[in-house]
């Protein structure tokens, strides 16, 4: 039996009998009092409340599903406790099972995708339980190449043989909705003439990654396993490169209906999956994915409001992005001496370090980028960035010895607008100098970027452990083309 949380308020709610004709799927649960049970659909990896009902002496039955909504859900019992099911093809469900154990002790009394998976579940654990006494095998005559050679034989039949067992039913069950889920679980093997060349069986697999699966058929977002296998496209058979995703994600999106429903899932969770990365430089992916797919008249499913919103977080990223020129960024120092990091610096490459003195992080990353400039033999200026302008921010640069550029926005900047204007048409600074945050996307510390002599991103997002490993690297690739 299985335990689960569940994420969202009901989307619609049902008493019903078990003895109502328009609630086709039935079932009956012994030793189940009588209580509230629920029918829980997935969207993607989630489950969410689709209908609720009472059950009588262990019965109970749902209403229909629609069938754009079909796919795989879940019965759930107090505790909460469930057990999966299949809604598709029109078919009609009857199912019993008991409290002690809702998933062995189950039987299918009509519905052929049910009967089919969980024949398929129970195969599964069968050989998952072989397999887990192999490894106890291997584990135990680790040491021993005769032996370990025998049981890892077993191990690739036991592994042919549950291919093979999916394969077959999937052949065998064409038009039923299980079989696609069941397909989606194999991988696509390179032909076998590929299969020693590591690169072109690598290239075959990614290029050919969906043709176990059916882009056409709505239903598949219903599924947990569709999004288990869309993540591993994203992140791990592609290559972790921005222009890699981008190249791979819009040749996927030409095969699709862009009002069909994995559009919509695939790219709303690319365009998550980019904002939310911890990889450098994958808000390009971001970018492009808004200005590509959330468009006036595209993403469907957001309101006006919404798209645009996402389109502002776009904008406040554009600018910096690995590989354009930064804006001219000039800050004053303690003396409130202006310094550019255009004009001023002089050095091949630029550190830029914004930080807060209040930041527990900051505190820990400023001594670690203290000791990398005092022992860094390369060219390279550290230009620190203080959110702070007051007494606490000299101290700060005191106690941490940092003998770099160190400069803020003075105050008066702040709580003066006439002062802040003089600045900007005096061009002591400029408007994307005092707006700082907003021009380099600066919504927590510490940040750092990394520009070149020509002041361009070349690296951003990054720890001060990283700084030296890619300036090395930039130092290098950088070099003039020998003669």
């Amino acid at each position: 039996m299985k335990k689960i949380s569940f994420f969202l308020l009901f989307i619609s709610i049902s008493l019903t009998s078990f003895a109502q004709t328009d609630h086709p799927y039935k079932f009956e649960i012994t030793n189940l009092p009588d209580t509230t049970v629920y029918l829980a659909n997935y969207y993607g990896e989630k489950l969410y409340y689709a209908d609720t009902t009472q059950s009588v002496n262990g019965k109970f039955s749902f209403k229909k599903v629609k069938p754009e909504k079909e796919g795989k859900f879940a019965v759930v019992i107090p505790g909460p406790k469930y057990f999966e099911i299949i809604i598709a093809d029109g078919e009609n469900i009857q199912m019993q099972t008991d409290t002690t154990d809702l998933v062995k002790n189950l039987k299918v009394i009509a519905s052929k995708n049910n009967e089919i998976m969980y024949a398929y579940v129970n195969f599964l654990t069968e050989k998952r339980a072989e397999r887990e006494v192999l490894s106890k095998e291997l584990e135990a005559n680790e040491g021993t190449p005769e032996i370990t050679a025998k049981i890892k034989e077993r191990y690739n039949a036991l592994n042919d043989e549950v291919l093979t067992y999916q394969r077959k039913v999937a052949d065998d069950n064409p038009n039923y909705f299980i079989s696609k889920e069941i397909r989606m679980s194999l991988d696509v093997e390179p032909p076998l003439e590929l299969r020693d060349d590591r690169q072109k069986a690598y290239y075959y697999f990614k290029e050919n990654y969906f043709d176990n699966i059916d882009l056409q058929d709505d239903r598949i977002v219903n599924t947990p396993i569709f999004h288990t296998r869309f993540v591993n496209f994203l992140n791990t058979t592609l290559i972790q490169d921005p222009d890699t995703i981008i190249a791979a994600f819009d040749k996927m999106a030409k095969t699709l209906d862009p009002k069909s429903e994995v559009f919509k899932y695939t790219v709303h969770y690319t365009t998550y999956n980019a904002e939310t990365s911890k990889i450098m430089g994958m808000d390009k992916v971001f970018v492009h994915m808004v200005d590509t797919y959330y468009t006036p008249g595209q993403a469907y499913w957001l309101d006006e409001e919404k798209r645009a919103n996402i389109q502002k977080k776009a904008d406040e990223k554009r600018k910096t992005l690995i590989g354009k020129k930064v804006p001219e960024l000039i800050l004053a120092d303690t003396n409130e001496t202006w310094i550019s990091t255009h004009r001023d610096i002089k050095n091949k490459y630029v550190v830029l370090f914004f930080y807060d003195p209040d930041c527990g992080h900051c505190k820990k990353e400023t001594p670690k980028l203290v000791d990398f400039y005092k022992n860094y033999g390369g060219d390279v200026a550290i230009y620190a960035i203080s959110s702070d302008n007051t007494e606490k921010w000299n101290k700060f640069i005191v106690k941490n010895d940092m003998t770099f550029y160190n400069v803020a926005i003075p105050a008066k900047a702040y709580n003066d607008a006439e002062y802040a204007t003089n600045l900007i048409m005096s061009r002591k600074t400029n408007y994307e100098s005092l707006k700082y945050s907003e021009t380099f996307d600066i919504f927590s510390t510490p940040k750092i970027f990394i520009l070149d002599q020509d002041r361009v991103i070349r690296a951003k997002d990054i720890g001060v452990e990283q700084i030296e490993g890619i300036l090395n690297r930039l130092t290098e690739t950088d070099k003039p083309a020998e003669k």
